[in-house]
């Protein structure tokens, strides 16, 4: 299962494409969404910190939204010492819209390392490129599979 953070402005795109093309039969891939897989009446942060332990990746979907949000960056403060911290290096970042490094909000620090530590993946504009994006998504989380 792969513990996936994200702006609730982009909750959208999550559930229409990724949710749809990771889970569908021949991929098979379970994705952790706070709407669905939460456990109701629990701490919101206890649920972060239980989903993310029990993930074998994190998917982090980047947005000007996400980094605005002060949940996300609860998300990757807690993210960012499993991954750093525990040694558990299974991490994949999309950007769904590009995002300049420098107007990243400084409280953001660990996005920034994070990004620059790690190759992202970034949702084509171009129809014609998304199959590509597909494969080298489902690719990613196939090696941070095993």
């Amino acid at each position: 299962m792969g513990y996936t953070c994200l702006s609730d402005h982009d909750s959208e795109w999550v559930e229409e494409l990724l949710v749809p093309e990771l889970e569908k039969a021949e991929s098979s891939f379970a994705l952790c969404l706070h709407k669905r897989n939460f456990q109701p009446g629990h701490w919101i942060l206890d649920n972060i910190i239980d989903s993310i332990e029990k993930s074998h990746c994190t998917l982090f979907v980047l947005s000007e939204h996400f980094v605005m949000s002060e949940w996300c960056r609860y998300e990757l403060d807690f993210a960012h010492f499993h991954i750093f911290d525990e040694n558990n290096d299974s991490v994949v970042l999309i950007l769904l819209e590009p995002i300049d490094k420098k107007s990243i909000p400084k409280r953001f620090c660990k996005l920034r390392k994070v990004m620059n530590s790690k190759t992202y993946l970034e949702w084509p504009t171009e129809e014609d490129m998304r199959a590509e994006f597909w494969h080298n998504l489902k690719a990613a989380l196939r090696r941070d599979k095993s």
